[in-house]
């Protein structure tokens, strides 16, 4: 027998959850080149989407390591801010719901996390600190459960994307001298992420693309990959083209406190740094780190 910690939910909260997962929700169009704003299912937490123009943008060749190519970019839309907790929060209790609540298991396989072995929020605060902590598999995990919540197409950028939108389409480098004014790194941030939206956004009005908590991307081998830098690192590591793989050697550094045998696939106990992004396509079918 199982048993999990108790978790109080209002009958509003109940009937959304239900209405949600029974539905099928039918969403307008969105409007190419105009902004929009979603609204997080149970919590009405609202967030805002940019539209990004297409183009091209140059990024690193993986069959060529050292290399970049040239590749095309379609439009988008992507998120103003990091993912913050009051985004992510409704999906890291979705398995608590979906267990007082006895609802069936998900036919597509849409499942939230388990419970994280330490708090994710490393006691920073919640209301408006990008989300932290997760994997790349909880963070996939997320916007396939956004896109069902929803009723739009959700997933991470890609690696060109990310560059593109950080970088204004090529047309915006931010140089170290100015960093103070867009981004929280070694040098200002006392060693913590701070709420989104607390410095200045991009050429397209983006926020904290660079600093603050690294972003997780599809990378332009389809393998996961951070992109951004963070708060505790130097000026010189913060910047559009700050890359950290998610190689095997990596990826057990941020799994090695973890005393969990096996280790979670949900979070990463070791590292306070990893966060993403969704991005939307609008009516196109949703890329993946398996599909690209």
């Amino acid at each position: 027998m199982k048993f999990r910690y108790f978790l109080w939910i209002p009958f509003f909260a109940i009937g959304a959850l239900c209405v949600a997962r029974e539905s099928n929700i039918e969403r307008d169009p969105l409007v190419p080149g105009e902004p929009y704003t979603e609204v997080m299912p149970v919590s009405e937490y609202e967030f805002k989407m940019a539209p990004i123009p297409g183009g091209t943008v140059e990024i690193p060749d993986p069959d060529n390591p050292g290399s970049t190519k040239t590749v095309d970019v379609s439009p988008f839309w992507i998120c103003e801010t990091e993912t913050t907790w009051q985004m992510f929060d409704p999906f890291v209790d979705l398995e608590e719901r979906a267990f007082m609540l006895d609802l069936p298991i998900d036919p597509d396989g849409i499942t939230g996390p388990t419970p994280p072995y330490v708090p994710p929020d490393q006691g920073w605060g919640k209301e408006d600190f990008a989300a932290l902590t997760m994997s790349f598999h909880s963070a996939e995990m997320y916007c396939r459960w956004l896109s069902k919540e929803t009723g739009r197409k959700y997933r991470l950028p890609t690696e060109a994307e990310w560059i593109y939108a950080c970088t204004a389409g090529g047309k915006s480098v931010i140089k170290p001298e100015d960093l103070d004014r867009y981004a929280w790194f070694a040098a200002n941030s006392e060693s913590q992420t701070h709420p989104v939206k607390s410095k200045e956004p991009n050429a397209w009005g983006l926020y904290d693309m660079l600093g603050n908590a690294a972003e997780f991307c599809i990378g332009s081998d389809g393998t996961p990959v951070l992109r951004g830098g963070w708060y505790a690192l130097g000026a010189d590591e913060v910047s559009a083209s700050a890359r950290v793989p998610q190689s095997t050697e990596n990826l057990n550094k941020w799994l090695e406190k973890d005393p969990q045998i096996p280790k979670s696939k949900w979070w990463l106990a070791g590292p306070t740094y990893h966060s993403f992004r969704v991005v939307c396509e609008g009516d196109s079918e949703i890329k993946t780190a398996a599909s690209e």
